[in-house]
């Protein structure tokens, strides 16, 4: 038995900027944490997840829960750790004759140690309530009282592996559910063996969670991206993408920096071309979107910093012999010729009418059709234009409330490196990830079914609740600010997802899914016109 306890919310500081959820939920690299934590549970083994009583689960993350033969535990909320375990275990199918692996719900290793009735340990840096192994004769485990201890002496880092586990309910019976001293009384019968492990990552803390995270980016990270705890840096053969963003972020002007993660410098070796940033402890916007539970009043300031930093790109006019990306040649021309690249790899024609969740008519060229009839005409000065900023790429401070962006554009479609363009493309890559809900597809939180031969799509996306208001906010912000309607907003995401089409060749369901997303779009307007 795999049992992942995470039946109390995560701590204040931890809430303030994730919403009140467990901690098993915590976004971790565009997932739930417990979505990589259930990778370490033994071949075979039933695997649990304890839950507040009350928390509600989304309906997305109860069918991956299901899919993965997860099952949950509701536990009773308020009550002390061996409480909290001894509901889980009487509320599960217990084996007395199986190992029980507990894993903590803030807790993830990059594998789980070998070995019977075990305990990991690990070094911290951090003066938090630690318990830890003093190997002294009154008691094997106990909480840290000073920093002096913590310095001597390993904590127990969220990982035990019980081989007697109907001995564990016995100990915990004698300790009065008091877990520490469970263990204790265990360790009298059975000899617990404390286990030293290097990758333990904690998430349990605000300030663990983001050194957690920058250590967890950079175990998955690709030989073009190197991360320490001071920079990140990013390099590529492709050396005109590198050299654009390296130019944007060298270039911009002074008043846009407080937006940005300091610019460190760019490199060429050989044929590779690299640049740095300051690494920033931030969550990016996407992760907050989909996986945290903030209030709207939250989400009002995060998106007035949105706003005001497109002001600010507003204010620096691009120069006269500026290249500068246009808005007619980012949607438009490039649509048109992606659009027709995706088609012949389907092999169907522009005009192939599609039927869309039984009740929707419409071929791609009725959906250029409709989203050029929206999408804004009259000329805009070129300006300083971020280029990609979608909340993938918009990192959020909560102690300043300003948003932090990487991955500029930094270049036209001629292959010149620029600065300048039209900030109403920045507000459709805003909404693109607001409207048009690009993180949850990436996160996979979408059900979709083409059949090629009759040109059916069936498409369900149906974020939580709280993503309606805040979309809704959203469009009048950007209606009372720069005066455009949801329609062209809308219109504006049509041409994004079908220009990216062909670019997601590498996983067809998630393409299966954006080209959904453009008749959903579609559909909107034609609802509020009709």
């Amino acid at each position: 038995m795999f049992l992942i306890m995470s039946a109390a919310y995560i701590t204040s500081e931890l809430e303030s900027e994730f919403g009140t959820i467990p901690p098993s939920f915590l976004p971790l690299g565009n997932r739930r944490l417990f979505q990589h934590q259930i990778k370490l549970a033994p071949k075979g083994a039933k695997v649990y997840l304890s839950i507040p009583e009350t928390y509600r689960v989304s309906e997305y993350d109860t069918n991956w829960l299901k899919i993965n033969n997860v099952n949950l535990l509701r536990i009773p909320e308020g009550l002390s750790l061996g409480a909290s375990l001894m509901s889980a275990l009487a509320l599960s199918d217990l084996a007395s004759e199986t190992p029980l692996h507990i894993l903590f719900g803030d807790t993830l290793l990059t594998e789980l140690p070998s070995g019977n009735d075990l305990v990991t340990i690990s070094q911290v840096e951090n003066s938090y309530d630690w318990a830890m192994v003093t190997h002294d004769h009154s008691y094997w485990l106990n909480t840290a009282e000073d920093r002096e201890q913590l310095n001597s002496n390993n904590v127990v880092c969220g990982y035990f592996k019980f081989n007697q586990p109907r001995h564990l309910v016995k100990a915990l019976t004698m300790a009065h559910w008091d877990f520490i001293q469970s263990l204790n009384y265990y360790h009298e019968k059975h000899q617990l063996n404390a286990v030293e492990t290097q990758e333990w990552l904690d998430f349990g803390h605000l300030n663990t969670y983001y050194s957690s995270k920058a250590k967890f980016t950079t175990q998955r990270a690709f030989n073009q991206l190197k991360i320490n705890d001071k920079w990140i840096q990013k390099s590529s053969v492709k050396n005109n993408k590198i050299a654009a963003e390296a130019n944007w972020f060298a270039t911009v002007p002074a008043p846009l920096r407080i937006y940005l993660p300091q610019y460190l410098g760019s490199s060429e070796v050989g044929n590779t071309l690299s640049y740095r940033l300051e690494y920033l402890y931030n969550t990016a916007l996407n992760e907050l979107y989909v996986f945290s539970d903030l209030p709207e009043l939250v989400w009002q300031r995060i998106l007035t910093s949105c706003l005001e930093f497109i002001d600010e790109c507003r204010m620096h006019q691009a120069v006269d012999d500026s290249h500068t990306n246009q808005l007619q040649d980012l949607f438009g021309n490039k649509t048109h010729q992606r659009l027709n690249e995706y088609c012949q790899s389907i092999q169907v024609q522009l005009n192939t009418p599609w039927t869309y969740n039984g009740n929707l008519s419409a071929s791609f060229s009725d959906l250029l059709a409709k989203s050029e009839q929206y999408l804004p005409t009259e000329n805009q000065l070129g300006t300083v234009m971020h280029g990609d900023f979608c909340f993938s790429n918009i990192l959020y401070d909560f102690r300043s409330n300003k948003v932090k962006t990487i991955d500029p554009r930094g270049i036209d479609l001629q292959g010149n490196l620029t600065i300048f363009g039209d900030t109403r493309y920045d507000l459709a890559k805003l909404s693109h990830s607001i409207l048009g809900l690009y993180d949850w597809i990436i996160a996979g939180y979408y059900q979709v079914d083409i059949d090629y031969t009759n040109h059916h799509i069936q498409f369900d996306i149906q974020p939580s609740g709280g993503i309606a208001a805040i979309q809704t906010l959203f469009i009048e912000m950007i209606a009372e600010r720069y005066q455009l309607s949801a329609n062209a907003l809308y219109a504006m995401q049509i041409q994004l997802f079908l220009s990216m089409l062909p670019l997601h060749a590498d996983d067809p369901k998630r393409q299966q899914a954006l080209m959904a997303n453009a008749f959903r779009l579609y559909l909107l307007i034609k609802d509020s016109t009709s």
